[in-house]
């Protein structure tokens, strides 16, 4: 009725660690000999445990995402003083940076979208293979989450755009009135 103990193999990659260890019943494989009773234990596997979103933690994200500050855009540029014709130089230059910032804006946008669009389907084919219930809530509270900041993008984005289409309508018509005022005095100076 004697038992022979035996190790598992395993690598040793700094001798330090191997006084230190502990001898784990994990790591030891007992031997019997003819006759003597043997119970297996019971083995318990345990899933990697996924991270769940509480309610309350989930409602407040959600209220978070709503109250973000989404004040206006501030102007570009400020207000010249000079000439006439410095006005107008400057006026087309603040046009211009409007019309790229606009263009930005449009491309982040569609940026966003396309980055937010993959997520959710990456999220959605990995739905489709899970089968416990947990996940599943989990991956679709996932997926909630992401379409909630997509419409959250695109809300933003048209009232960037709107905000950036009025400067840029001011400008414009704050230009025109310059250059007419401009073209007035360079006729008196040329008829004068």
């Amino acid at each position: 009725m004697k038992r022979e103990e035996y190790k598992l193999p395993y690598r040793i990659d700094k001798p330090e660690e191997y006084e230190e260890e502990k001898e784990e019943e994990s790591k030891v494989i007992k031997v019997y000999k003819h006759g003597e009773s043997y119970k297996p234990k019971e083995i318990r596997v345990e899933k990697p445990r996924v991270q769940k979103v509480s309610i309350p933690l989930l409602q407040k994200m959600i209220k978070d995402m709503q109250a973000e500050d989404n004040g206006k855009l501030p102007k570009i540029g400020a207000e010249v003083v000079g000439d006439i014709f410095d006005r107008i130089k400057f006026l087309k230059n603040r046009i211009e940076e409007l019309e790229r910032a606009i263009r930005m804006r449009e491309e982040m946008n569609a940026r966003f979208n396309q980055e937010i669009e993959k997520d959710i389907e990456e999220l959605e084919k990995v739905l489709s293979t899970i089968s416990n219930r947990e996940e599943m809530r989990e991956f679709k509270l996932n997926i909630t989450l992401l379409r909630m900041e997509k419409r959250k993008e695109n809300i933003n984005f048209w009232k960037d755009m709107v905000e950036l289409r009025s400067q840029l309508k001011e400008l414009m018509e704050e230009y025109e009135s310059e250059t007419k005022i401009a073209n007035i005095f360079s006729s008196l100076k040329g008829g004068g």
